[in-house]
Formats: structure tokens, C-alpha cells, sequence
């Protein structure tokens, strides 16, 4: 089987995923990089009491970007052009509102809330003084992630990468520049803002650009559709939300018990922590997300062999960052300590235990973490929602907090490892339960197995012959009519005449028994839809683009 478009797609869309995940939370870690080498150890403590605040923007960008991409995503393989940009009006428009109200309530309770993060006499100084811009990041970053999701699977990713990659590396020279200057912890969150203004300017280009998908539409900003379009997409991004939604509690709490148990050290240490995980995670939930973008597609359409394919793929690539990293920290944690200056200092030992331990999390992580992305890609918002309850808050509390009382501080570290491994036990007596009830399903991946044996796929070329007639006498040994065959070969035809050579076009023929599906898939010249549509009879099969494919569905009832 050739997987070339599948292949294509995946790579396409990885590097802008990659970058987007980088940007939601990697201003952080090189905030604390910096803080921690210009400024010290109670910089960085600083910066992981005010971490629940800044897991906020993460969270709105997966709750309204993601819930919102999917199900645009999804209409528009159900050739539903208008809903789709309803979901993509009211993800923007309830992304600005959100982002603005907890800006306006940071702006006005940074005091208290600064006391109620945990903040001693020592860093509530330094949490003020970073909170100065924190405000308007919230506003900017939060629009800009959101919109750089629709630009990404809107067949511009690298463009979507551009605004990324202008907003951290900005970021990151600034970062240099004020606090090298001495210029103080408010000079970093101000670098942040500056790279993301910067990164949304960018934008515009997106927005004026005739040949985009997704579109403002009035229709979405009607109270009662607003309201349902948002309900629908939030319940959609809740799972992959509520990572980041139980993070802020998870970390909010941790931040306490530290700071009771083992003072600023406990705090300076979980924030370099936090950082490796942030790392880490850039390929583990980059990847999930390309997963996201790509599975509504095919899950839709029952491509389950190009799906299976996709997530070996994704699992063989997360996997491997996840020991390189983990071996990394074992065989030189110095290393990632020099980054924030702690070799020479007192704490350095008790660091390097922790973060040895602690990465022992990164390799099992990878499953629950893909899954949890997955089964909100393919609707299961129940499942992916109970999971991620377990994975980000309830079984790491449990573990953390009764491994510290059984072993003493190594128990805080070993306890993250101990709780993914119970998690994943616990996705796989779940699953095993669900396909009691649903029978038609097997695996972790919920791949209908009735549907396997009837299902074809080729690939085609403008030069393979053999590929397209045995296509055609897979079609006829269907029973399908003569005209039906010949109204497929003449669409093969239309691509094929009307795109650059070497075009590649994925068929894939499902026999449902009382109908025959074939769907078409191609990464070619956008003007072709349209002569498909001049040279058929209108209604005779549906076309959208999707993903950046050229996409076709033609159907023949059995009588």
C-alpha cells in the first residue's frame, strides 16, 4: 500500500504543530532559563507560582482553537462549507472574549491572587513584577494560537509556522537584551507580549487573503447559534482542554504542598521540572495534535488503513524523542542545569534527583497522552474527558502525595512515572469494557473490524495505469452499474488532465453493503473542483476542500 498522501499530509502539518505547541508554552521556560541566570533561584519559584495563570492560554487555545478546528474540520468533510465557518467565527469571537475577561481579572486581583498562588515574601515581589505585561499576552497569544490553528490545516502550515516562529524567537532575543540590561523580571513577560503583537500583525496577512477556507459569517454571531455553536464546540475541545484546565488545578496544588513540604527549593525544583515536561511534550502533544487535524478525516470516511498507519507513525516518533530525552537527563542533567546558572549552587544535587526521576514520566506518558487526543479527535468526548481527569490530576495527586508520605521527597518525583503507569492499565480495562458493549469495535483505537475486509485502497498516478484498472475491476466485481464505473474513470480522467504531472490520488472503495462509497483524495491544483463540477451533471456526487485535499464523494445505491 502507498501511503504517499497520507505521508504528506502528516509532515505537512507537523512542523506548524510542533511550533504552535512550542509557542503556547515554551516563553515560560525561557523566561525561567533567563530569570533564573540574570536575576536567581527565587526568579524561577516566581514564575511557577504565577504557571496555573499562564496554563490558562493553553487552555482556551485547545478548548475554542481545537473543539472548534475539529468540527469545522469534520463540516467540511460532510461538505457543510457555512457550518464550518460558523465554528471558525464563534471559536475566534469566544477566544477574544475569554482571553480578554482574565485579562481584565489579572489585572485588577493581581495582589491577592499573587497571595492565593502561594507566594512568599521572598518571590511575591518577583510575581508582581513578571505579571506587569502578563495581561496583554493573554489577549494576544491567546487569538493568535487560535488563528494560527485554522491557518495550519487551511494548506498554508508553513505560514502558520512564520507566525510561530516570529513570535518565539522575538521572544527569546528580547528576553536576552532587557534582562542582560538589567532591566528586571518585568522586562520578561514584556518580550513575551512584543513577540506575540508581532506574530498577530502577522496574521492579517491570513485574514486578507482570498483563497482561505474559513471565513467570518454574520449567521454565527446570532445569539441562539452563537450559543449553540459554542456549546457544541466546547463539549468537542473540553477533553483536550482539560488537560490544561486540570494542569491549572494540579500545579496550583502542587505549588502548595511544595511550598509547605520543601519551601522555594520544592517550588525552584518542580519549575525545572515542569520545564523538561514542557520539552518533552512539545513532540508528545505535537504530534497528537496533527493526529487531531488529520484522524476526523479519515475516522469519518473509515480509512482505518490509512489511520492505523498514521499512528504507527506517531507513536514509533514520540517514543523514541521520549528516550533520547529521558537517557539525556540521566547521563548529563548538568546540562540542562547550566541553563539557568544552578551547577555552582547548593541546590544543584537535590535538582538533578528529582529531574532524573521525574523523566522516567516522559516515555509512559506517551500513550495516554496521544489517546486522550485521539478519542477526542473521533468524538468519544466522555472517555477522552474521564481519561484526562485520571492522567493530569487525579491519580498523580494520589500518587505524589502518598509516595512523599511512604519514601519521603523522592515519592513527589517517582509519583508522576507511577501515576501514567496506573493510567494506562486503567485505558485498558476501559476500552475492554466500552467494546463489550460495542462489540463492532476492537482495539485501543476503536477501528470498526466488520468494515476491514470490506474496504479498498488505491493509489493513483497520471502514468499507473494498473493501479486505476484495478481500481475500476474492484468496482465491477461490486456489481456496480456500467455508467457508475465509466463516471469514476472520467473523474480520474478530469483530475489527471487538469493537474501537474505526477499528481498523486488516493481512492478509497468501501462496500456497505446496501451502497457502494468511493472517496477521492488529492493534493492538486484548487480550480480543478471546478472542472469537475463543469463536466458532471450537478448533484451527481459531492466535492469540498479539506485539509488543503481536494476531496470527492461519489455514491451508488445497490438495488
Amino acid at each position: 500500500m502507498n501511503f504517499k498522501i497520507a505521508d504528506s499530509k502528516f509532515k505537512e502539518l507537523l512542523i506548524p504543530s510542533l511550533l504552535l505547541v512550542m509557542a503556547l508554552n515554551l516563553s515560560s521556560v525561557v523566561d525561567s532559563f533567563f530569570v533564573g541566570s540574570f536575576i536567581g533561584p527565587d526568579a524561577v519559584a516566581a514564575v511557577e507560582l504565577l504557571e496555573p495563570i499562564i496554563l490558562l492560554m493553553t487552555v482556551f487555545e485547545w478548548l475554542f482553537g481545537l473543539g472548534g478546528q475539529i468540527i469545522s474540520i469534520n463540516k467540511k468533510s460532510e461538505f457543510d462549507i457555512d457550518g464550518s465557518n460558523r465554528y471558525f467565527t464563534a471559536s475566534m469571537v469566544v477566544s477574544f472574549l475569554a482571553s480578554l475577561v482574565m485579562a481584565i481579572v489579572c489585572l485588577f486581583f493581581m495582589d491577592p491572587l499573587a497571595t492565593l498562588l502561594g507566594s512568599s515574601h521572598a518571590t511575591k515581589p518577583l510575581v508582581m513584577q513578571y505579571s506587569t505585561f502578563l495581561y496583554g499576552c493573554f489577549v494576544v497569544s491567546t487569538i493568535a494560537s487560535v488563528l494560527t490553528q485554522y491557518i495550519r490545516v487551511d494548506d498554508q502550515p508553513n505560514f502558520a509556522s512564520l507566525v510561530i516562529i516570529v513570535a518565539n524567537v522575538i521572544n527569546i532575543i528580547l528576553d536576552y537584551v532587557f534582562l542582560s540590561s538589567g532591566m528586571g523580571m518585568a522586562s520578561a513577560s514584556l518580550a513575551s507580549f512584543i513577540g506575540y503583537t508581532l506574530s498577530l500583525v502577522l496574521c492579517l496577512w491570513y485574514i486578507r487573503n482570498p483563497k482561505r477556507t474559513f471565513r467570518f459569517v454574520r449567521s454565527a454571531l446570532e445569539i441562539k447559534t452563537f450559543l449553540k455553536t459554542t456549546w457544541k464546540m466546547t463539549k468537542v475541545g473540553f477533553p483536550g482542554a482539560s488537560m490544561g484546565i486540570f494542569d491549572v488545578i494540579f500545579v496550583y496544588i502542587m505549588n502548595r504542598f511544595l511550598g509547605l513540604t520543601l519551601g522555594d527549593i520544592g517550588l525552584t525544583t518542580y519549575m525545572v521540572c515542569m520545564d523538561i515536561l514542557v520539552i518533552g511534550s512539545i513532540v508528545d502533544v505535537g504530534i497528537s495534535e496533527t493526529l487531531t487535524s488529520i484522524v476526523p478525516v479519515y475516522y469519518a470516511k473509515h480509512d482505518y488503513l490509512n489511520l492505523k498507519h498514521l499512528i504507527r507513525i506517531s507513536l514509533l516518533i514520540t517514543v523514541i524523542c521520549a528516550i533520547v530525552l529521558t537517557v539525556f537527563i540521566w547521563v548529563w542533567p548538568e546540562g540542562f542545569l547550566a541553563l539557568y546558572g544552578f551547577n555552582q549552587m547548593e541546590i544543584a544535587d537535590f535538582v538533578i534527583n528529582a529531574v532524573k526521576l521525574y523523566s522516567l514520566f516522559f516515555i509512559i506518558s506517551v500513550l495516554p497522552c496521544l489517546l486522550i487526543f485521539y478519542y477526542e479527535a473521533i468524538e468519544r468526548s466522555a472517555l477522552s474527558t474521564v481519561l484526562s481527569v485520571l492522567y493530569t490530576l487525579a491519580l498523580p495527586l494520589v500518587c505524589v502525595i502518598g509516595l512523599y508520605n511512604l519514601i519521603g521527597s523522592n515519592g513527589i518525583w517517582l509519583g508522576f512515572p507511577v501515576s501514567c503507569l496506573l493510567t494506562v492499565i486503567i485505558i485498558y480495562l476501559s476500552v475492554k469494557v466500552i467494546q463489550k458493549r460495542e462489540p463492532k469495535y476492537s482495539g485501543l483505537f476503536f477501528i470498526e473490524k466488520d468494515l476491514i475486509d470490506k474496504t479498498r485502497n488505491f493509489v493513483l498516478t497520471d502514468n499507473d495505469l494498473n493501479a486505476r484498472e484495478e481500481c475500476l475491476n474492484h468496482l465491477k466485481n461490486l456489481k456496480t452499474n456500467d455508467e457508475f464505473c465509466e463516471n469514476v474513470n472520467k473523474i480520474f480522467d478530469v483530475i489527471f488532465d487538469t493537474n501537474p504531472h505526477g499528481t498523486y490520488v488516493e481512492v478509497l472503495v468501501i462496500d456497505y453493503d446496501d451502497n457502494v462509497h468511493v472517496d477521492i483524495k488529492y493534493d492538486g491544483e484548487h480550480e480543478n473542483l471546478e472542472h469537475l463540477k463543469h463536466n458532471f451533471p450537478e448533484g451527481l456526487f459531492k466535492y469540498a476542500e479539506v485539509l488543503g485535499f481536494n476531496t470527492i464523494e461519489y455514491v451508488m445505491d445497490k438495488i
